[in-house]
């Protein structure tokens, strides 16, 4: 089978798998109206992710999200969605960074 065929079948699988968590999720991101809101909305979201399902699943859960929100017409979002930087091994939150999160 193509590469580009198991890439398909694996996302499509995912996004069965995920269905509830990414309509939450992007429902939730993109509702968001402050880079502060936004940063909060994907950590909740990734978190609540990963308490689940766990780190493993987190990368293709993320693209999937990423889709998700740009479809609903926010590509910032959808950029720090996919730029987001879990908390690993107890190292302090980085939160998303990319164009939502201003200095």
């Amino acid at each position: 089978m193509p590469r580009k065929n198991i890439i398909e079948a694996t996302l499509t699988q995912a996004r069965l798998t995920y269905m509830l968590e990414l309509a939450r999720g992007s429902s939730h991101i993109a509702s968001t109206r402050t880079p502060e809101t936004l940063n909060r909305a994907i950590t909740e979201v990734v978190d609540g992710f990963c308490q689940v399902h766990g780190l493993q699943a987190l990368g293709i859960f993320r693209e999937l999200l990423a889709l998700d929100v740009g479809h609903r017409g926010n590509q910032d979002a959808a950029l720090a969605v996919r730029c987001f930087a879990p908390e690993l091994s107890g190292r302090k939150k980085t939160g998303p960074r990319g164009p939502a999160q201003k200095p």
